[in-house]
């Protein structure tokens, strides 16, 4: 390594304290990154590393058990697929659902269809998504108008062109 002489940090370190570069000081409490004072740490490293008195520490191993590791996934599926779609990198897969799943509610279907879309066990939990829509009183009392005007006919007794005429209307 290249002696020469340390010259002072730009400013103190948080204790005040003042540290020169290009030594080992100046790393580890200066927190300082330049050339030099990096340089003076990866001496000393690598001269403990060869007497035997410093030992890196193994590498950590995942274990997965058989699941794909969420740092994999992040930067191989999500992170590809967020910029394809010019979304925010911080985007999280909670916010996604939350979205989708009110976009739906918003759109008319039932909590039935959206229960089953997020795989959820409970209706009660798909119901925490009924909160961001502001018409949703207003929704259900007009869904519930438009179920009793229909009248008492029954669904067994319609004839299939009934049927197909009251799907077209609901869409």
């Amino acid at each position: 390594m290249q002696h020469r002489a340390p010259s002072a940090i730009p400013g103190p370190d948080a204790k005040g304290r003042i540290h020169a570069h290009g030594t080992l000081t100046a790393y580890t409490d200066g927190k300082c990154r330049c050339q030099h004072c990096r340089a003076a740490m990866s001496e000393y490293r690598s001269r403990r590393r060869r007497t035997g008195q410093d030992r890196p520490r193994p590498r950590r191993k995942v274990n997965t058990d058989g699941h794909i590791p969420k740092r994999w996934f992040t930067d191989h599926c999500n992170k590809p697929v967020l910029k394809r779609a010019s979304l925010p990198s911080d985007t999280r897969m909670h916010g996604l659902r939350h979205a989708y799943s009110s976009w739906l509610l918003a759109g008319g279907a039932d909590l039935a269809t959206v229960k089953a879309h997020l795989g959820h066990a409970s209706i009660t939990t798909t119901e925490r998504y009924l909160h961001t829509l502001d018409n949703a009183d207003e929704t259900a009392l007009t869904a519930l108008a438009k179920t009793r005007s229909k009248g008492a006919e029954s669904p067994d007794r319609r004839t299939a062109g009934n049927a197909q005429e009251a799907h077209k209307r609901r869409r």
